[in-house]
């Protein structure tokens, strides 16, 4: 639960992005398919381990 509350707002606008490109596609598609629209939220999780990291080598440079 404590991981959930510290992580909303990535969780809340990776399940609203996964929605939006989910819809998209399927609209561009014109069938239902399992495609990358569904890895939208875990990306999300990856750019903010990304930004930590450069955020820390940067502190280091300075």
């Amino acid at each position: 639960m404590k991981w959930i509350i510290k992580n909303w707002l990535i969780l809340a606008a990776g399940i609203i992005l996964t929605a939006l490109a989910v819809r998209y596609a399927y609209h561009e598609r014109g069938y239902i398919a399992v495609g990358s629209e569904w890895t939208v939220l875990p990306f999300m999780f990856l750019l903010r381990a990304l930004y930590r990291e450069i955020k820390e080598e940067v502190k280091q440079w300075l």
